[in-house]
């Protein structure tokens, strides 16, 4: 009789599992997804089309991806539609695994996108519970394939290079803090400032790998909107002003190559006055910290604090008169004005930008140490 109730005991147990284990049977394995990593997008000849960069689960979480004997295999996918949708329907419809979009982090945008079909783009955003609002963005104007089908050094996946990740790999040298698509859906409908979007492309200019030329991915540049407007493009080495404004920007690199000098930028305080007149004016508060790293001439504390000076004004010159040729408040002080004193001035008057907007400039420069003399 024993044994009759140890049986029903058992049967009691194990039939409730049977309902557990069934409920599973429909589940896709994770090995057998295509994980999506980042999304190209573009717009030509009246169609969409979306790039899928997509690796295997072994890649999204090996067990040290950083570095590996070997490249990654990356999978592009492509589809395309009249509208978004129907792009990705379309690639779904031709993809031999499931897809699994919880894993993008990065967004490349066209320039086709980016002048006239952003509000199309925002909408699929919206309607999309996968996507992320911090997910980052970028945009291009190189062969998207090209740039999605570039690895690491040292075989690292791009999932590990500074696209998906940029925090550390662009601490020294950032002209710009990273831009997200909730950063450019919040500016968008704004009746004054810009927007910023950095873009990418490929370069082989620096590194080798096997004694070959490495390709690499490389911030060249900026597209700029304004109230839902394309305005253009600045490369890289005109926006070099926008360093001093970058509160996530430390121990940012200077050299006054005339004289030898290298230093870190350790810190930069900056504060905006506003100033009323018929159109708004503004005065530029500047603290910089730095450090000499090498002064094997000498060169006395006051003179290169000066220099520093000077290096800022100039820098920051070029930016902002980069800005104006292409219609653009690069900057933003409108939308200091605008959020501070709103009711000063009408929206046409706070876009009133110009060569004049900058009423004067109060600039202190500290040299922490002078270690790297000679």
């Amino acid at each position: 009789m024993s044994h009759y109730y140890t049986s029903i005991f058992k049967i009691t147990l194990i039939f409730p599992l049977l309902f557990i284990l069934g409920g599973c049977l429909g589940t896709k394995e994770i090995q057998s997804e295509v994980y999506i990593t980042a999304l190209g997008i573009d717009y030509s000849n009246d169609v969409y089309h979306l790039y899928f960069q997509a690796f295997g689960f072994t890649n999204v979480a090996g067990s040290d991806p950083s570095i590996a004997s070997e490249p990654a295999p990356i999978v592009v996918g492509h589809g395309e539609g009249e509208t978004i949708q129907g792009a990705i329907d379309d690639i779904e419809k031709n993809s031999v695994n499931p897809l699994y979009y919880g894993h993008i982090q990065t967004f490349f945008i066209s320039k086709n996108v980016l002048d006239g079909h952003l509000d199309e783009f925002f909408d699929f955003f919206s309607r999309d519970y996968y996507l992320r609002y911090n997910t980052l963005a970028y945009g291009y104007e190189d062969d998207i394939k090209e740039i999605m089908n570039v690895h690491g050094l040292f075989y690292k996946p791009p999932i590990l290079t500074f696209p998906y990740d940029p925090n550390e790999q662009l601490f020294f040298n950032s002209f710009i803090s990273t831009s997200t698509v909730q950063d450019m859906i919040k500016r968008y409908y704004e009746p004054v400032g810009s927007i910023m979007v950095p873009t990418i492309k490929v370069s082989e200019d620096y590194w080798m790998e096997d004694n070959k030329s490495k390709n690499i991915l490389k911030i060249n540049g900026a597209y700029f909107l304004s109230r839902q407007k394309f305005n253009g493009w600045i490369k890289e080495e005109e926006l070099s002003g926008l360093d001093w404004f970058n509160k996530d920007f430390n121990n940012m690199k200077l050299s006054i190559k005339d004289k030898s000098v290298s230093m870190f930028i350790d810190n930069i305080d900056y504060h905006i006055e506003i100033v009323d007149n018929s159109i708004p004016k503004y005065i530029i508060n500047l603290e910089i910290k730095a450090s000499i790293r090498e002064n094997p001439k000498n060169i006395e504390k006051k003179t290169i604090e000066n220099d520093i000076k000077n290096i800022f004004l100039s820098q920051f010159q070029s930016t902002f008169n980069k800005g104006l040729e292409i219609n653009s408040d690069v900057f933003n002080f409108s939308e200091k004005a605008y959020r501070f004193k709103p009711q000063s001035w009408t929206v046409d008057k706070l876009n009133s930008i110009n060569e004049n907007s900058i009423k004067k400039f109060n600039i202190k420069v500290f040299i922490k140490d002078e270690g790297a003399n000679k």
